[in-house]
């Protein structure tokens, strides 16, 4: 299969965090970033609950903290639409 390079841009402190978990955990940052893209591949989503709280505030990127605010509100949403359903079958 073809490879391609992903460059970006992170906090050194971070990257230093989690480059400290990936020793502990055996891998390497690219073997991390592998297995994110690949989990959310498979799961067709973010693999993991993202808040507001996440996004280091040195590196508050705007289409990211939308993001976290649009999928808290669809959250919501879908458990106000969950919650009607199940009352309405209640009902029945």
């Amino acid at each position: 299969m073809a490879q391609t390079n992903v460059s970006f841009e992170m906090n050194e402190k971070l990257r230093d965090q989690m480059e400290e978990i990936c020793d502990e955990l055996g891998m390497d940052l690219e073997d991390a970033f592998k297995l994110f893209a690949k989990k959310m591949v498979n799961e067709q989503q973010i693999p993991f609950e993202v808040t507001v709280n996440d996004i280091p505030n040195d590196d508050a990127d705007e289409k990211i903290i939308r993001f976290v605010k649009i999928s808290a509100v669809i959250a919501a949403v879908a458990a106000a639409v969950s919650l009607v359903i199940h009352l309405f079958r209640k009902l029945r």
